[in-house]
């Protein structure tokens, strides 16, 4: 195996080892949204996502999502194979299955916005797709397009 295998290898191993035996948060996955939609705001619910992408699924993106009530924070990362990877927090609200987030994160030191949104479609995560505004040059989320990009669940790291 080469070195990228062993990388990918090792971060998947990461993402996974340190998982909570008391909750299924992977099971809670399947649960649909409109459930955590109606969580009391001193509960929480927990989920977490991961997928792969590239000739040998060498790009990644990790996606761990913290609802309580209304309210949605969390970590989002994206780590392409031999490129700059985008590593943030992404906080927003859950509004009608609807998951619209800001990502605050950092990209060859320097720190960036994007508007990001989620739902979550038969215990998968589905995302709109970021596109390029071609007057600014810059990444957007188009309310338009459909959900098209799928996270697969994973047990999430325990904190």
């Amino acid at each position: 195996m080469n070195t990228h295998t062993y990388l990918c290898i090792a971060c998947f191993a990461l993402c996974t080892a340190c998982q909570s035996g008391n909750r299924s948060e992977t099971a809670a996955a399947n649960d649909t949204l409109s459930q955590a939609d109606n969580l009391p705001e001193d509960q929480e619910q927990k989920y977490c996502f991961l997928r792969t992408e590239g000739t040998q699924q060498q790009d990644s993106s990790y996606v761990q999502l913290v609802i309580r009530g209304s309210t949605v924070s969390g970590i989002y990362n994206t780590i392409p194979y031999e490129k700059d990877a985008r590593r943030g927090t992404v906080l927003g609200k859950l509004e009608n299955g609807a998951i619209d987030l800001v990502w605050t994160f950092t990209q060859e030191g320097m720190q960036d916005t994007l508007r990001v949104v989620f739902t979550l479609q038969d215990g998968r995560l589905m995302q709109k797709p970021l596109t390029v505004d071609t007057q600014t040059g810059r990444q957007v989320t188009r309310d338009t397009s459909g959900f098209s990009v799928a996270y697969e669940p994973v047990d999430c790291v325990a904190d």
